[in-house]
């Protein structure tokens, strides 16, 4: 799971990136064989009609001049709503929660039925190195779901038309990322398809839960090491998701909720859980024994979601990893498994 400790750690950090030496450079600029990362192109480029794209960011805008056929992704669910579009990157961010050596399960799942090679995966933990990313030789660079500084969006704009996130980071919601990858790469019309037809997909399971309807939530997970707990806010993948299914955003009261400007959650001591004011809680793990730790504490027993037969928790890293930054096909993976849980907390019979 991209847990609050690992994505402040990823936002925050502060150490400097090895300057992109010229060797690196120039392999960027050398195609390094003939083959592609992508399927079969959109008509409109098939015969070399490609119509230049700007995608506006949050560090200006990029230009992508001309068609991507070695594409590189650095943010987290990038991959998948890219292979959601048919096409395979020929590098991609290594995940290290929830993973299959590396691969997340859905992209795996969607990486077979395209009938490819899996692609070389690179580890972004510690920041993402323009070196590693030169060796792909890539023709575009996308981070639109990151944490990405802009000294390292300058340096992968040495190498190739670098998209990072949009507004803040982490808080790229998955129908404007979608469509933002899908104008990159000149699949406009099949993006917004996909996001049509997810919509309806989280839609029909609305529709099958009227439950859902005005119970308010809370969303959130302990902080490692800490004594206390962070909750998810507007713009967090798992926030907006419970709002999509039709939950209203609760409240605190009596301890207000300490968010950072810039930041996609909050900070709730944990002496203060029961003024968690609302109908369902959820709250993500990344182990039985976190979990296990917080059930057991006096206090968060005493939560009104919790005593009531509304706490809904979890602790499977790859269902934590799937809504983390939900995606089109991470969303269709993972909904089986987490309605229900919703459903009993929705009723009060967790």
């Amino acid at each position: 799971m991209p847990t609050t400790s690992t994505r402040t750690r990823l936002h925050d950090r502060t150490a400097k990136l090895p300057v992109i030496a010229a060797a690196a450079a120039a392999t960027a600029l050398i195609a390094t064989g003939c083959g592609t990362g992508a399927d079969s192109l959109d008509d409109a480029s098939a015969d070399g009609d490609w119509t230049p794209v700007t995608i506006e960011h949050a560090f200006g805008s990029t230009e992508i001049d001309k068609e991507p056929e070695r594409i590189v992704t650095v943010g987290w669910s990038d991959e998948a709503t890219l292979l959601e579009l048919g096409i395979v990157p020929v590098g991609m961010a290594e995940s290290t929660y929830g993973d299959e050596d590396g691969y997340l399960p859905w992209d795996l799942e969607k990486i077979e039925e395209l009938g490819a090679d899996k692609p070389e995966l690179f580890p972004t933990d510690d920041g993402i190195s323009a070196e590693q990313v030169a060796n792909f030789a890539p023709d575009l660079i996308l981070g639109v779901q990151s944490g990405m500084q802009e000294s390292e969006y300058e340096q992968l704009s040495e190498i190739a038309p670098t998209i990072p996130y949009l507004d803040q980071p982490w808080t790229t919601e998955w129908q404007e990322q979608t469509l933002t990858i899908g104008e990159a790469v000149g699949r406009k019309d099949e993006a917004q398809e996909i996001v049509d037809a997810t919509n309806d997909y989280v839609a029909d399971l609305t529709a099958d839960h009227p439950e859902f309807a005005d119970t308010t939530f809370a969303i959130g997970s302990p902080m490692p090491d800490s004594n206390s707990l962070a909750f998810y806010t507007e713009g967090d993948g798992r926030f907006e998701l419970m709002r999509q299914l039709g939950f209203t955003p609760a409240g605190f009261h009596d301890s207000a909720l300490s968010v950072d400007d810039g930041q996609f959650y909050g900070l709730l001591s944990l002496e203060d859980a029961d003024s968690i004011d609302a109908d369902v809680l959820v709250m993500w793990f990344n182990t039985e024994e976190e979990r296990r730790d917080l059930d057991d504490n006096k206090v968060f027993q005493k939560v009104d979601a919790v005593a009531d037969g509304g706490y809904a928790p979890f602790d499977s890293a790859r269902l934590s990893m799937a809504i983390s930054t939900p995606n089109p096909l991470s969303l269709r993976w993972a909904m089986d498994d987490i309605i229900p849980q919703l459903s009993k907390a929705a009723k009060g019979e967790a």
